[in-house]
């Protein structure tokens, strides 16, 4: 979890995130306490460790973001999967 310490406006909130063939993990994005979008990691990647390979973005958004907003990313690992994240891009919406 962190906080957005950006300007107002709308945004689109990339998460990156590893979907290995190992499992199928879920995740759940909220934003000031309230569920924004939800997913189950089931690509068909060929790959069972978190690398290059497995790496994924998921592109939430736009959401109007405030300064102070909490963004909290919560994964739950399944089978040899992790759950695992990378990062979390911030980007302005594009008109």
């Amino acid at each position: 979890a962190f906080r957005y310490q950006g300007a107002a406006g709308k945004y689109m909130v990339d998460v990156r995130y590893f979907d290995q063939m190992n499992g199928a993990s879920k995740y759940k994005v909220l934003l000031a306490g309230k569920v924004v979008d939800e997913w189950s990691a089931t690509d068909t990647i060929p790959t069972r460790k978190p690398d290059g390979h497995s790496s994924t973005r998921r592109r939430i958004g736009p959401l109007a973001l405030r300064p102070g907003d909490e963004i909290r990313i919560v994964g739950q690992p399944d089978g040899g999967e992790a759950a695992a994240l990378d990062y979390v891009e911030i980007r302005k919406e594009r008109p």
